[in-house]
């Protein structure tokens, strides 16, 4: 079996939902807090596409505060795809987008071979400040500057709203560039291809892949789900969130709590052993 390993990052301005992204799609990491330490945080999924091909996805998700500036530049080597996420409420988030660009490009040695890019929180669509026409204005830049073209997908992390849409179309969209560059991938591309709704005719032929497929939306609402959850289900996903916060913040409690008995442990024992050498 053919094994891919694909490296991605998943990038944007602090608190647009970058690891509620990864979250959703990967469930947790073992440690909660290690984006706060080293500012990454990384875990790995492994999908077959079919018999003869297997990828394994290295996801990071690197904080986007200015300390960590130099921390992030070394992450971004060996990557092959960067999720550009902004948050549909916020403008300057998506006005941001154009930084995050050029820290990947000055930083991963020629190797990347696509972005996607993400308006987050559609859940929140009341509340949206971002302006369509900025939106595909962006899109066709960066299609013009990578020179094929870039996908733009709405999710909704709180919802799950086409977060597995989104990973699914990364992988579409590095099979087909890994496709142009062996004929064996390329045969296996179209084994996977074949059979699936969601690829075009043009995605299964790898002769056609070098147009682009995708194409900018010109409206929000073509990626907006059509029909709006009732209050009350929307209600019922805030009290799983809020649970499964104040889960994870008991767990965090508890790992206090066991680190700081051990750390009076060696304390005492320290104590003792200084009092032994001063009697």
């Amino acid at each position: 079996m053919a094994k891919l390993v694909w490296k991605i990052v998943i990038i944007g301005d602090p608190a647009v939902g970058k690891t509620s992204i990864r979250r959703k799609y990967l469930g947790q990491t073992t440690q909660k807090e290690y984006i706060y330490t080293i500012g990454a945080d990384f875990a790995t999924k492994k999908i077959r596409l079919s018999n003869n091909l297997e990828v394994q996805y290295q996801i990071f998700d690197l904080a986007g505060q200015q300390k960590f500036d130099n921390v992030r530049a070394s992450f971004y080597s060996g990557a092959k795809a960067g999720i550009l996420v902004y948050d549909i409420t916020n403008q300057e988030s998506l006005k941001n987008l154009p930084k995050w660009v050029e820290e990947v490009l000055k930083n991963n040695e020629g190797g990347l071979e696509t972005f996607v890019i993400v308006g987050n929180k559609i859940d929140l669509i009341d509340q949206k400040e971002i302006k369509d026409e900025n939106v595909l204005e962006f899109t066709e830049q960066l299609s013009d500057k990578m020179k094929h073209g870039i996908l733009h997908i709405f999710t909704s992390a709180l919802t799950g709203e086409n977060i597995n849409l989104l990973f699914e179309k990364v992988t579409e969209k590095l099979l087909r560039r890994a496709s142009e560059k062996s004929e064996e991938i390329a045969k296996l591309a179209r084994e996977v291809m074949e059979g699936k709704e969601h690829i075009t005719e043009a995605m299964a032929d790898p002769s056609k892949w070098k147009k682009p497929i995708e194409k900018p939306a010109t409206k929000i609402e073509e990626f907006v789900p059509r029909t709006e959850k009732p209050i009350e289900k929307r209600v019922e996903l805030l009290e799983n969130e809020i649970f499964q916060l104040t889960k994870e913040i008991r767990e965090i409690q508890g790992e206090l709590a066991v680190t700081k008995n051990l750390l009076l442990k060696y304390l005492r024992r320290q104590k003792n052993l200084l009092d032994e050498l001063n009697s």
